[in-house]
């Protein structure tokens, strides 16, 4: 795909639609603040092509006739021949038949796994046709626009009287007899398009599962549920039960959005349909269960984590969406600022030591640690982790399960692995000495730890070590390295536009600023981001690297603040400074710097501090023991 688009680049150049210097902003822009963008909307957004003139020279590019959907007329007999769930889902138009082969209109042909799962669903050849995707949203409004079934309608149809048998009849799988349910292995086309659903090693033990229809309305409504979160970029689905009602809630960009609220009574069949899908048990409804789901939504696989919690009204579910694609990040796409990524790849592939990144729970911190060993693993390299738990599966990386209930725990697995032979150890998370301890000891003999911890900043947790048993000695010598982070909205690139923010945030911000040298953006809200201004998310940073005054102080036992002023003092950016800087790129706003980061208390420098610094000797950095990576 990256060598089709960087063919495709070229041949813009080649044919003078745009320069090389075009080109390369486009590409840099696609490798840093637009990730998520393909290089032919960049060049649109830029302004430097229009979209006609992409669609154009993509169908030359691809050898595809361009077809204009507002002039041709599909029969009913075509369109007949795939549903409009399929339809809308995929974004394709059914074009025409030749002999067993269908032809369909998309506005993304290089996207094979679309594709192959039509072919696959439809049980026949595909072949591609381009389109505007403003033409493929027309034609389907047009033709299949009746047939959508949103959630508010399943709802309805779940609330009449014609489906109160059918929720009744779901319902009573609660009342069976234990065991962990394995039905549904594979749910139809019909139901939104959820090609397959994988329940691991679940076996199914009730013969009235059987019995429950694909198309209830409890079905149809659990696989849109997904589905509209998967749409939306939630990286959670929260199901909540009340008194009188439930509420139903998706995580997107970090923030709460309540949904449609689906009726009381069909609460238990919710639950029961999802502990199912996730493999649980659901005549268990007295202690937590967690299970897994894995399918293919459209043409991109995921991961649900699922999470069963009993409460006084009924169990509450929260699935976490895994989405692979969004994880595997190069180093040019975390959203480090030039230097941060300067020295952030300097770090890890020629360090030895440990390397910290802390962070609350949601800040980031797997994404990070996963595009760094992604960096990292090629054939030389040995790489091994310990998660708990391993929320993806990563090619050529040797993952271990923590596994408590039979004390397989992170102390026990990082004895183990270290007789592996690695050369690259990433720990999950960091709770105890004896963990610590063992990482530590390993990174001084000339290996290169990742790890996590659980603190706000950054020099908060050198002290945070120490609390925890490990000898200020051993800290000094063994961390290298560590980055604190959050993740703050990215305005909306459909409806930024220049502001003006209020006067009560720029003072929160509590920073000497010229405001009137400052431009700042934010989204006015548009469809595209349902009207929130924001769309997607980045990292604020703050990478502290050790040093010999830093590591001086740590064996005097200075506090947190004063070794995060000598960082300071050394030149580090702080998190606040990182997102303000990314405030004034038009990256995200001002409101965010305030919500996601902490003020910075006043860097004042004084000879006193300076000369004490100077008065000790500093000691030497961990020698690497190892062959740099």
């Amino acid at each position: 795909m990256q060598t089709m688009y960087s063919s495709f680049g070229k041949q813009l150049v080649d044919k003078k639609i745009i320069t090389q210097q075009q080109l390369e902003e486009a590409l840099h822009r696609q490798q840093t603040t637009m990730s998520n963008r393909k290089l032919g909307e960049i060049l649109v957004r830029l302004g430097y092509l229009s979209k006609s003139q992409i669609i154009e020279a993509l169908a030359e590019q691809l050898g595809l006739p361009l077809i204009d959907l507002a002039e041709r007329d599909i029969p009913p007999r075509i369109r007949a021949l795939m549903e409009g769930s399929i339809a809308t889902l995929y974004r394709v138009v059914p074009l025409e038949e030749r002999g067993s082969t269908l032809i369909v209109a998309t506005s993304d042909p290089t996207n094979i796994n679309t594709l192959d799962n039509l072919s696959r669903l439809l049980d026949r050849p595909i072949e591609p046709a381009l389109a505007t995707p403003e033409g493929i949203t027309e034609a389907l409004g047009r033709y299949y626009g009746h047939q959508k079934e949103t959630v508010e309608s399943m709802l309805s149809s779940a609330s009449s009287a014609s489906s109160v048998s059918s929720l009744s009849s779901f319902s009573n799988l609660g009342s069976g007899a234990s065991g962990s349910m394995g039905s549904f292995a594979s749910l139809s086309a019909d139901d939104m398009s959820i090609d397959s659903i994988d329940l691991g090693d679940a076996q199914e033990t009730m013969a009235t599962v059987g019995d429950v229809q694909d198309d209830s309305p409890v079905v149809r409504y659990v696989q849109q549920l997904i589905v509209e979160a998967y749409r939306l970029r939630a990286s959670d689905i929260h199901i909540e039960p009340g008194k009188t009602t439930m509420t139903v809630r998706y995580r997107i960009d970090g923030v709460m959005q309540e949904m449609p609220t689906p009726p009381k009574r069909a609460q238990s069949a919710i639950i029961s349909r999802l502990k199912i899908m996730a493999g649980m048990d659901i005549s268990e409804r007295r202690i937590p269960q967690d299970g897994r789901i894995k399918m293919s939504v459209g043409a991109k696989d995921i991961d649900l984590r699922v999470s069963a919690l009993p409460g006084v009204y009924g169990e509450s579910v929260v699935m976490r969406i895994l989405d692979k694609s969004g994880l595997l990040l190069g180093l040019g796409q975390l959203g480090f600022c030039a230097e941060h990524q300067v020295q952030w790849e300097r770090l890890i592939r020629h360090a030895t030591g440990v390397v910290l990144v802390t962070g609350p729970t949601g800040s980031g911190k797997t994404t990070t640690l996963y595009g760094s060993l992604n960096t990292l693993n090629t054939p030389d390299t040995k790489i091994i982790t310990v998660e708990d738990p391993v929320e993806y599966q990563l090619t050529g990386i040797n993952q271990v399960q923590i596994n408590h209930e039979i004390g397989w725990d992170f102390a026990r697995a990082l004895r183990a692995i270290f007789r592996q032979d690695p050369d690259i150890v990433m720990v999950g998370e960091i709770r105890d000495q004896e963990t610590a301890e063992i990482a530590i000891k390993a990174a001084l003999t000339g290996h290169l730890v990742f790890s996590t911890l659980h603190t706000n900043d950054t020099a908060s947790s050198f002290t945070r070590l120490i609390d925890i048993g490990i000898k200020p000695f051993l800290v000094a010598s063994g961390v290298r390295a560590i980055l604190a982070q959050r993740l703050v909205r990215t305005v909306c690139n459909g409806c930024r536009e220049v502001y003006q923010p209020a006067e009560i945030e720029k003072d929160r911000l509590e920073m000497d600023i010229d405001w009137s040298t400052v431009r700042l953006e934010h989204g006015a809200g548009c469809e595209s981001c349902n009207e929130t201004g924001y769309q997607g998310r980045l990292g604020a940073y703050e990478l502290l690297l050790t040093n010999d005054a830093l590591r001086v102080m740590l064996m005097r036992g200075e506090s947190a603040t004063a070794l995060r002023r000598q960082a300071r003092i050394d030149g580090m950016i702080t998190m606040r400074e990182d997102a303000w800087n990314k405030a004034k790129r038009g990256l995200t706003t001002l409101e965010e710097v305030n919500r996601r980061t902490r003020v910075d208390e006043p860097l004042i420098r004084t000879e006193k501090a300076d000369s004490e610094t100077k008065a000790h000797p500093a000691m030497p950095a961990p020698a690497a023991a190892g062959a740099e990576r």
